[in-house]
């Protein structure tokens, strides 16, 4: 059994079925956005329970802000509007990440997971878990970044992170461009060129920004749909820009033309053929979106290039357990962020006396902005002060 360490002193309650793991002075009740029933529509103000901490690795986070992102959404109406969840995980909490204060650890934590406490940290959140549209979220240390102490980052702009951020920085590595926050050398990227299909989103302005700020010299080709979103993704740093339908004009054949490719689009039959087509030899292209085009890829002319094909998910590894050290990941954006090397991609339309989650519910509000995913940028939500 566990018990609940705070930082108030020694405090603690047995666990068990009937304790809800929170500090004393806490009821087992928090306020959520949540649902019974599938559909976007039906997304409404509740009370639930303060989750439990079930792991002594385990932390208890009070949610300030939480990202939003199309996955919400999918989730959300990932069954017909009106059909029931499921007894197990009803009332269905989404929400992926954000940023917050650790409240509470189990009192057989390490002292890895104890130093948290009070922090102000980044978080991912486990996706068969409840989410951060909540006051409360447990959620896996390995999946914290604590945010370093006296930093000047606003905490909305860290709730912009997780999510996006390392799904960005994983699809670099990924694309054979790993990221890091060490001093870069000034020619590094040169020669090279990375193609980010659907730039100006959230996803593809950490990536701009991250791959910017470790390989200046590296040509960066990001495909927009509006002269603002060009020019958005000039700002984070592309070097230049073209319509999502003027791929093939960078070069194909087989030389090809782009050594490095993020797709943040679904890869249609006729998108990853023109991706195949300007891939050079040796070349990466990592795949972020699925559908249904995802189901017939023709990959004979990136076998013939001797080519790499990834996908990116990043809660694939939390969900099995399989790898869970997204918290370094975390920690190597806010440090890039500290020193200045890199910005939170937050909308310009974005305002924060807009973003309190009674606000951000409304129809047309913030919620259903991103559901739309025509952001430029990142939008979060204010669940408290």
């Amino acid at each position: 059994n566990h018990t609940l360490r705070t930082n108030a002193g020694m405090a603690k309650r047995s666990h068990d079925e009937s304790s809800s793991f929170m500090p004393t002075s806490m009821t087992d009740q928090m306020t959520a956005l949540g649902t019974k029933v599938f559909g976007r529509a039906n997304l409404q103000f509740i009370q639930a329970h303060i989750p439990k901490l079930s792991s002594r690795t385990d932390v208890l986070i009070r949610v300030l802000y939480s990202d939003l992102n199309p996955v919400d959404h999918h989730k959300l109406n990932m069954k017909l509007g009106g059909t029931a969840v499921p007894d197990h995980r009803s009332p269905f909490i989404v929400g992926f990440g954000g940023c917050g204060v650790v409240e509470g650890v189990a009192d057989e934590a390490d002292d890895s997971t104890k130093v948290l406490l009070k922090r102000n940290v980044a978080f991912l959140v486990d996706p068969s878990k409840d989410g951060s549209y909540a006051e409360y979220v447990v959620c896996d240390r390995r999946i914290v970044a604590p945010v370093p102490i006296k930093s000047t980052i606003e905490s909305y702009e860290v709730a912009s992170m997780p999510v996006a951020g390392c799904t960005a920085l994983e699809s670099l590595k990924k694309a054979g461009l790993p990221i890091s926050s060490e001093a870069s050398a000034p020619n590094a990227g040169k020669g090279r060129r990375l193609l980010i299909v659907g730039a100006a989103g959230g996803v593809g302005s950490w990536a701009t920004q991250l791959a910017r700020a470790n390989y200046p010299q590296l040509e960066i080709i990001g495909t927009a749909s509006y002269p603002d979103s060009s020019a958005w993704c000039q700002e984070m740093g592309c070097t230049s820009t073209i319509g999502h339908d003027e791929v093939e004009c960078l070069g194909g054949g087989r030389d090809g033309s782009c050594d490095h490719i993020i797709c943040l689009a679904e890869p249609t039959p006729k998108l990853f053929a023109s991706l195949a087509e300007v891939l050079r030899p040796y070349g990466k292209i990592v795949l972020v979106v699925a559908g249904e085009g995802i189901k017939s890829l023709d990959l004979s002319f990136v076998f013939f290039k001797c080519g790499a094909v990834s996908t990116e998910t990043v809660f694939s590894s939390i969900r099995d357990g399989y790898r869970l050290d997204q918290a370094g990941e975390m920690e190597t954006m806010l440090s890039l962020m500290q020193q200045g090397r890199v910005k939170a991609p937050i909308s310009k339309d974005w305002e924060d006396d807009k973003s309190d989650w009674s606000i951000a519910n409304e129809d047309g509000g913030y919620i259903d902005e991103v559901g739309q995913q025509h952001s430029r940028g990142k939008v979060v939500m204010k669940i408290s002060s």
